[in-house]
């Protein structure tokens, strides 16, 4: 059960990736808070990668 559990996680970090790829901003601070949402789905997908 876990696993299915997991791999949906990943599709909707792969999903939210996507997304933020698409709708990258231009002003400092939005982009401030970009790098850090992006930062964190990028640490959580490394981890489905091991």
């Amino acid at each position: 059960m876990q696993g299915k559990k997991d791999d949906h996680r990943y599709q909707e970090l792969l999903k939210e990736k996507k997304e933020l790829e698409n709708n990258r901003p231009h002003g400092i601070d939005e982009m401030r808070r970009w790098k850090h949402a992006m930062g964190k789905i990028l640490q959580e997908l490394e981890l489905y990668n091991k």
